[in-house]
């Protein structure tokens, strides 16, 4: 009888053990389970956050375009351009000439009204500052135009490094002085 009871007794102890190794699990597991569920509650509040974030760009990018004429032009299908009431242009330059497949913003651009002659770029740049390098004749829609034509005088101010043949290679953020240089012939 005392053996049957000492059997008894090593089953109750295995049988506790067992019973004590499968709470000890389930509760390693439960808590797995809510730190993860934790990571992931996390995970979807920065996705609400980004989301807010974007939702707020649209809109001002909505309210920008909306409130400027959009130029649309053979030559610029790389931009997203609009004209201000004075004639001025304020354009994104992307990396693709096709903007639904485009990966990056390439330049701003901002186009000061003027004349395609030595003394207005002159003029541009004396006001405005160095860098006006490139002008479109935007009634022709042309690079450069004909001594005196009407446009506007860019500025590029690259927004990130990368390569372009429009600028000989390698461009750097900031101004780019290089940018499709139209010297004028007067």
């Amino acid at each position: 009888m005392e053996q049957a009871l000492e059997r008894k007794a090593a089953r109750l102890w295995l049988l506790g053990t067992i019973v004590a190794a499968l709470l000890v699990s389930a509760c390693a597991q439960s808590a797995g389970a809510q730190q993860a569920g934790g990571d992931k509650d996390r995970e979807i509040a920065a996705l609400r956050d980004q989301v807010a974030g974007l939702q707020q760009d649209s809109r001002f990018w909505s309210q920008l375009a909306g409130a400027l004429k959009p130029v649309e032009m053979a030559s610029m299908t790389d931009h997203r351009a609009y004209m201000l009431p004075s004639g001025a242009v304020i354009a994104l330059h992307f990396d693709n000439l096709k903007l639904d497949q485009a990966k990056n913003l390439n330049w701003v651009a901002l186009g000061i009204p003027g004349a395609f002659t030595k003394a207005d770029q002159e003029r541009v740049e004396g006001q405005f500052g160095k860098g006006f390098t490139h002008f479109h004749d935007m009634k022709n829609d042309t690079h450069g135009g004909k001594p005196g034509a009407e446009g506007v005088w860019f500025v590029h101010m690259a927004v990130r490094d990368f390569d372009s043949p429009m600028s000989g290679g390698g461009v750097k953020a900031g101004v780019d002085g290089k940018f499709m240089p139209t010297p004028p012939s007067q």
